[in-house]
């Protein structure tokens, strides 16, 4: 008798089990939309809920997955075309992006492609955002273009600094780029553990930028009128130096708390870009999933993230876009190889957003209301992103407001010239 009651007690609690899994499943069909059509994509379902906030942050799980530029590029139109965003803010120099786009009656949208972001975003993928700029910039109704970020991403900030420098001190003009290659020159040794080295390329890194910052303090207005540099340029070329010396004066022992510093100034990058050059614009944020945001993964480093400031500060306004990718090759740009991947774990956001049947589900989750068939998304799932470790751990309501995962996507193109 005991044996058919254990029997029967399992046989209820594999159906409850397998009704709630069926409904948590019906739920997500139900509370998603397709976004890729033959045509493109439609992002009306996004629409609805982007209407009303001043920033919304996308993300990638990667920096190596070139449906994602097409994706992100297609919907930066969008935003611009539908819903009166203005400003394009992406993972880039503050010096490279900004000085670039304010001469961009200069450039072809590939040179400005080339001119302003990391190598990883000089994709054909990508050319679609460019060549919208570009357009744009003719028009009355500029997609203005700009940079956040406290490293340089092309040699644009350079190349003008320069031959401003070269009037007042020739030999630092001409070891400029070494000097300023200290930078990554100290990283390296940092992560080698070799403090002598760390301690060396760092001094040479500082002294450099240090000194060229006083040398445009000292000469503004001549500097200004001889190379015919507006105030914005200005305090672009200014601004740029600053966060230089802020973002990487950090002792050995400290050396890896650079990474929350660097989130910490591109988001008061972003405040400032906000507060003081677009003052009511609306702003698009593109960026790696973990510098947009809104909350930490979980068992995380602590690390205070770009996006976890921007939400409070703009508590109402900020939409943190997560992306994610279920199946491809995706390039790692520190080791220049392709890396396969399938996210088919039995508790990956990859797998249950394409469980749905859709090639590119989006789930709206800010203002979802909470029952027993969307429990969880305030439980911890895993999801794959590439540069930050590989697979992650984080509970989706507390970490994004929206999320869009691709089915399949292959590396960028980037031989084309």
């Amino acid at each position: 008798m005991r044996f058919h009651l254990i029997f029967l007690v399992g046989i209820i609690s594999f159906f409850i089990s397998k009704t709630k899994a069926q409904n948590s499943s019906n739920w997500l069909v139900e509370n998603t939309t397709e976004i890729m059509t033959q045509e493109g994509f439609d992002f009306s379902e996004i629409k609805k809920v982007l209407e009303n906030k001043r920033i919304v942050a996308i993300g990638e799980s990667s920096h190596g997955l070139g449906e994602f530029y097409r994706l992100k590029s297609a919907l930066v139109e969008y935003l611009h075309k539908e819903l009166g965003f203005e400003v394009l803010a992406m993972e880039g120099g503050l010096g490279d992006i900004n000085l670039a786009f304010s001469n961009i009656d200069t450039l072809t949208f590939k040179q400005l492609r080339d001119e302003t972001v990391f190598g990883n975003f000089r994709a054909s993928e990508a050319n679609p955002i460019f060549e919208y700029i570009k357009e744009q910039s003719k028009t009355r109704h500029k997609l203005y273009f700009t940079g956040y970020d406290t490293q340089t991403s092309s040699s644009y900030f350079v190349n003008m600094l320069k031959p401003i420098i070269e009037t007042y001190h020739k030999n630092l003009a001409d070891s400029l780029e070494y000097k300023l290659g200290g930078y990554s020159a100290s990283y390296r040794a940092g992560n080698e553990g070799d403090s002598i080295g760390y301690y060396k390329y760092q001094k040479i890194f500082l002294e450099a930028v240090k000194e060229a910052e006083t040398i445009l303090i000292k000469n503004k207005q001549k500097v200004n009128l001889e190379h015919q540099l507006s105030e914005f340029q200005y305090n672009i070329l200014l601004r740029s130096l600053r966060m230089f010396q802020s973002s990487y004066n950090r002792s050995f022992q400290d050396r890896y708390y650079s990474i929350g510093v660097r989130d910490e100034l591109m988001a008061e990058n972003i405040k400032w870009l906000m507060d003081s050059i677009y003052p009511n614009k609306k702003f698009i944020v593109w960026a790696h999933n973990a510098h947009i945001e809104k909350g930490a993964v979980e068992n995380s480093w602590g690390i205070k993230w770009m996006g976890h400031y921007l939400k409070e500060w703009y508590p109402n306004d900020y939409y943190a876009l997560g992306l994610f990718a279920f199946k491809g090759n995706t390039y790692q740009h520190w080791t220049k190889e392709v890396v396969a991947f399938e996210n088919n774990g039995e508790n990956s956001i990859e797998r249950k957003m394409i469980e749905t049947g859709k090639k590119a589900p989006f789930l709206p989750i800010e203002n979802q209301i909470s029952n027993p068939n969307n429990q969880w998304l305030y439980q911890p799932l895993t999801g794959f992103e590439l540069e930050n470790g590989g697979t992650i751990n984080f509970i989706p309501s507390k970490r994004f407001d929206g999320i869009i995962t691709i089915e399949f996507s292959d590396i960028p193109t980037y031989s084309e010239n």
